[in-house]
């Protein structure tokens, strides 16, 4: 039986956590030790003493947590101040967002330990249950920041998002129609807004269109997007791929065919670079003007609700969990079969075959592995 270690996230204004009190309490009650870092749900309004009374222990400091633990949960990727402690026995659980970060994966071979990626799991329709519920989340709340930075306050054109009996709308344009830019659209309309969607693929959208014919949709071009820019209030760029599908530009001139005070969010920033003028910015220190337009690009959105994503989380992947810990890895890798193209490296091997062929690495089965005891 493995030991769970619950962490306490570094980076700043990520409060998320894998483990709810809740989520510790039934793992607990099957018999598992949890580990928490203290302080771990601080932002999530989870006290030491709400993880103590269902059942965690509690650990100072994150290298207690390694030292006590083998299955090791944390929302993002390991730091670089956390590669010397990981050692070959343990398995991270995380969202690794290895697609663009080869020096990472190459950190994280170095260590010789197991690592799964959280957005990698799938469902037993092909689906990515924790990718899609933070997707949804960013969606939601990429809305209700756009009606913020069209005020003047912000920057913004001063325009009401949805209208009232005697003005118009203003218009939303979404380029990317995966989770994010559906949910988007969705609440763009129900929040009285005008709405454009763009999709990246031809055929994605007949069903949703058919469902939401009050909705625009179009497959990306840069005509099309060049058309609908003077007449768009917010531009929502969300493109996303797993497996670096996308080669897409929005230049500075683009950006520019928009009204003074617009808005542009960018929630594909930290993945690909798709806007010209976007560059990473905080929940502290979310947006910047660039030639007259509003910018906001937080790479991270979800953290801005942590309890709510925190509850996400730990309801999609505590099943996971549980079985890791009770059977261990090739058990659960044969219940969950969509943990297996979420297993990207075993002690020091890769074992997700995009990835090795992604970055030129030789690709391991992972049953073979564990068959031979490697």
């Amino acid at each position: 039986m493995l030991k769970v270690g619950l962490l306490r996230e570094i980076k700043a204004h990520e409060g998320r956590v894998m483990l709810t009190p809740e989520g510790v309490k039934v793992l607990v009650k099957n018999g598992i030790t949890v580990f928490v870092e203290s302080d771990a749900g601080l932002m999530c309004n989870y006290e030491n003493l709400e993880y103590e009374r269902a059942g965690a222990q509690i650990l100072p400091t994150m290298e207690k947590v390694f030292a006590k633990s083998e299955l090791i949960l944390q929302v993002q990727p390991p730091s670089p101040i956390e590669y010397d402690i990981i050692t070959p026995s343990h398995i991270l659980v995380s969202f690794l967002n290895l697609i663009h970060s080869a020096d990472r994966l190459k950190a994280l071979l170095k260590t010789k330990a197991t690592f799964i990626s959280a957005e990698l799991i799938q469902d037993d329709n092909g689906k990515y249950p924790l990718l899609m519920g933070m997707s949804e989340i960013a969606g939601k709340i990429s809305i209700h920041v756009a009606q913020r930075l069209l005020s003047i306050i912000e920057g913004g054109k001063g325009k009401l998002l949805g209208g009232t009996e005697l003005t118009k709308p203003a218009t939303i344009t979404i380029v990317g129609s995966g989770k994010v830019g559906r949910t988007a659209a969705l609440h763009g309309l129900a929040n009285g807004a005008r709405v454009n969607l763009i999709s990246l693929k031809e055929g994605k959208l007949e069903a949703f269109a058919k469902e939401n014919p009050q909705i625009n949709t179009f497959l990306y071009s840069q005509e099309t997007l060049n058309s609908l820019l003077p007449e768009t209030d917010v531009l929502i760029v969300a493109v996303y791929s797993l497996k670096d599908d996308y080669d897409i530009t929005i230049s500075r001139e683009q950006i520019n065919l928009m009204e003074k005070g617009s808005v542009v969010i960018d929630i594909s920033v930290e993945q690909i670079k798709t806007v010209e003028t976007s560059h990473i910015t905080s929940h502290e220190q979310p947006s910047f003007i660039v030639d007259g337009i509003v910018h906001y690009c937080v790479p991270n959105i979800a953290a801005a609700v942590p309890v709510t994503a925190s509850r996400i989380l730990t309801k999609r992947i505590l099943p996971i969990i549980k079985s890791l810990a009770l059977k261990g890895l090739k058990d659960s890798l044969i219940e969950f079969a969509g943990l297996i193209p979420a297993l990207n490296i075993y002690k020091g091997k890769v074992t997700n075959r995009f990835y090795a062929d992604h970055f030129g690495y030789e690709f391991y089965n992972i049953f073979e592995l564990l068959e031979l005891n490697l």
